[in-house]
């Protein structure tokens, strides 16, 4: 096709430049036809004086002439020669319009190619974000209040840790490979774009049932499930699929886009790999959400945060060992908020890193009040990505006074799989400077036996829902058994979490939990009810945190 249009466009060139001679000629022969017309006037209008200067150029011009001039044959010479010049301009008038007809063609050529481009993802050959846009404003204006268009955006799953592992020449085939596929399997009627990144979009037209539609979108996200294989290399990813459908859920562009972006986070939220339809309440979490965040940024400077804290107790019940540190919420009006809603907001917006700041200097400013015990603070993951996470938290034990093996740092699995060699080297850090670090949750997320080996925890905490379902979940109690024994053989603490009842404990304690934490022996509680429950037990004698076998 390329190479057609390159020899259209040289002949094209061609015929241009001999439009262009013919021009010159024509020029000269109408050069050449005006002047002999004015020659030949001169016979009929101009008659010298005796005397004049111009007499004997009149008199050499009358005897070259090859006739004998009469009034007849000039008059006659004199119409032949202007109708010859008139016939010049004619023909040149021509050749210029059909010349600047063609250079217009070429030019309108031109810029219509460069349109298209300018629509088009150079990598993919789809329509880019300003073409989809464009598109789906005039596929708006086009249809009627009957007609359906759905908008499906897909947001590729896992597709960072495919450029991460084998580059970003693998990720832009496999970013190729996914816009072939969705071609393959949308058909007719169907407008794809790639947005930027790993995000597209889809205009659907042609379709009687908002049902397909959705089957369409459903369809999308289980075919991206499948492999991708890319030269001799097998990946695998997924699609977050979100859709809205003209006219129901909008007619505007800009809402469209808006309420099918919502939808599609609403999938990741949800565990991600689905096909998700927008509902209004959809946009009424939103703006929660946004309200929450704007409250959150403010909680600090009010006095609306505060640092609860739940005992840790020794394999007795009755000794307590340590506390952990937890954040919660007073706000005036909506009440208490769960800090599983505002925690991971906090982590999305970036304010956990000055909340966490905060959190860590109170518990830390209490804890000095409490000698015999150990503080457990959490460390997000957005707060561990931070390459001065160590020396502040440093800078702060000296501030503050603490023995640093009162500190208990905890991180969670997810941290360890984004680059455990830096987590081998913070981990290694904190335990160099005499603070113990944990694992929080075991067992939710992604560490094997041999991933937990390389890194030095000094405890092992047995996620609380593995603990809850003793006696309700068939295999929880193998579990809890198997990380027991996990730990116990790397020389690790073994804490357990979620302990609620008498025969939680007494499975925990048999199965080789060293120490226990839930609410069987305490809520978590502000630091006033913390002292008058440590008042009533006494502390543990020791506070060495060894590994335990």
């Amino acid at each position: 096709m390329q190479a057609k249009q390159h020899k259209r466009r040289q002949i094209d060139i061609s015929i241009e430049a001999l439009s262009q001679r013919w021009q010159i000629i024509l020029s000269c022969v109408l050069g050449v036809l005006l002047a002999s017309a004015m020659l030949i006037g001169s016979l009929l209008f101009y008659v010298p004086t005796e005397g004049s200067v111009l007499a004997p150029f009149h008199a050499r011009f009358i005897a070259l002439l090859p006739y004998t001039p009469t009034p007849f044959l000039s008059w006659s010479l004199l119409l032949l020669l202007l109708a010859g010049a008139l016939l010049c301009c004619l023909l040149i008038g021509i050749k210029s319009v059909r010349f600047s007809h063609r250079a217009l063609g070429v030019v309108k050529d031109i810029e219509a190619a460069a349109l298209d481009r300018a629509m088009r993802d150079p990598l993919t050959g789809l329509h880019n974000r300003t073409g989809f846009k464009l598109k789906l404003d005039q596929c708006l204006e086009a249809h009627d209040e009957s007609d359906l268009v759905g908008v499906i955006y897909v947001d590729l799953d896992r597709f960072k840790e495919v450029n991460d592992g084998f580059g970003h020449e693998m990720g832009d085939k496999l970013l190729v490979a996914v816009a072939a596929r969705m071609k393959d399997i949308c058909g007719a009627g169907v407008t794809i774009a790639r947005l930027g990144g790993d995000e597209f979009a889809l205009i659907v037209e042609e379709r009687s049932s908002c049902d397909e539609i959705v089957t369409l979108g459903e369809e999308l996200s289980r075919n991206l499930g499948l492999p991708f294989l890319l030269g001799t290399t097998e990946v695998l990813i997924g699609g977050s699929v979100g859709i809205v459908i003209a006219p129901e859920d909008g007619r505007d562009s800009t809402i469209l886009v808006r309420r099918a972006d919502i939808s599609m986070y609403r999938v990741k939220a949800a565990g991600r790999g689905q096909a998700l339809r927008f509902v209004p309440s959809m946009e009424d979490e939103i703006r929660r959400r946004k309200f929450l965040e704007s409250e959150l940024r403010l909680a600090i400077q009010r006095d609306q945060l505060e640092v609860f804290y739940q005992p840790t107790m020794a394999s007795d019940g009755e000794t307590m060992v340590g506390v952990e540190a937890l954040l919660r919420w007073h706000h005036p009006d909506e009440g208490m908020i769960s800090p599983g809603v505002f925690i991971p907001l906090a982590e999305e917006s970036g304010l956990i890193v000055e909340i966490g700041s905060w959190v860590m200097r109170r518990a830390l400013q209490d804890a000095m009040e409490w000698p015999d015990i150990h503080i457990a603070i959490n460390v997000s993951p957005v707060q561990f990505r931070r390459k001065d996470l160590l020396e502040t938290t440093l800078a702060l034990i000296e501030e503050i006074g603490i023995e640093a093996r009162r500190v208990e740092i905890e991180i969670t699995e997810g941290v360890l799989m984004e680059d455990a060699d830096a987590a081998i080297a913070l981990i290694s850090g904190f335990r160099n400077a005499g603070l113990h670090v944990a694992l929080d949750d075991f067992g939710t997320g992604y560490a094997s036996l041999s991933y937990l080996r390389r890194f030095p925890f000094d405890k092992l905490k047995v996620d609380q829902a593995f603990v809850r379902n003793l006696g309700v979940t068939q295999g929880s109690a193998a579990i809890i058994h198997s990380v027991v024994a996990l730990g116990r053989s790397l020389g690790m603490t073994v804490h357990a979490e979620g302990v609620e009842t008498l025969e939680h404990h007494i499975f925990l304690r048999a199965a080789g939990c060293h120490h226990f934490q839930g609410f069987y022996f305490a809520k978590p509680m502000n630091k006033k009810a913390l002292e008058a429950f440590m008042s009533k037990r006494s502390p543990s004698p020791s506070l060495s945190f060894a590994r335990m076998g």
